[in-house]
């Protein structure tokens, strides 16, 4: 549209505005009212007109505004969705943080529990290990001990018997006689 246009279309509208204010200041009065009596076909047509001779500027401008409207709605009802969503998504994620974390836990309870088991069945072995020793000791002992004792016993009965022999190229013992 060329501005040339759009300067006949505004001063257009404004002679249909001035029109119509001059078909109300000529209107006759209602008496004791400030109402006044138009024709309405006359009216009518001065409205019409104005319409038809708003620049399209000011159409496109209302049918902007009315998607501008629609275009924030359906912006609120797609930001609606997703943060319900994110809270849905949130909400997941916090149950199975919270499912893990309580399975770590109960896993770490159960390692902890092995752990101190563990450490008392050692602790039973080291023990039964260490009586186990003693006894074997105690038991060496004992046997260290009567071997000394049959030994000494056998020494003893060595030298008895190498006492009664003969010294080398001596005279020879007497024999005793049977009888």
């Amino acid at each position: 549209m060329a501005p040339n246009d759009h300067a006949e279309e505004s001063a257009s509208v404004l002679q249909l505005i001035d029109q119509l204010e001059e078909l109300l200041g000529s209107a006759r009065r209602v008496p004791l009212s400030a109402s006044v009596v138009v024709n309405e076909d006359d009216a009518l047509e001065l409205v019409d007109r104005a319409r038809l001779a708003l620049p399209q500027e000011l159409v496109e401008a209302r049918h902007t505004l009315e998607d501008r409207v629609r275009i924030v709605a359906e912006a609120e009802q797609e930001a609606d969705r997703i943060l319900a969503r994110a809270d849905a998504e949130g909400e997941r994620l916090v149950k199975e943080a919270a499912d893990r974390a309580a399975h770590l836990i109960s896993e770490h309870a159960i390692t902890e529990q092995a752990r101190a088991h563990g450490e008392t069945v050692v602790n039973e072995a080291e023990e039964k290990a260490a009586a186990i020793r003693n006894e074997a000791d105690a038991h060496a002992h004992d046997v260290m001990v009567r071997l000394d004792e049959q030994l000494t016993r056998a020494l003893t009965t060595v030298r008895k018997g190498i006492e009664s022999l003969p010294a080398p190229g001596g005279p020879k013992p007497k024999r005793a006689k049977r009888r």
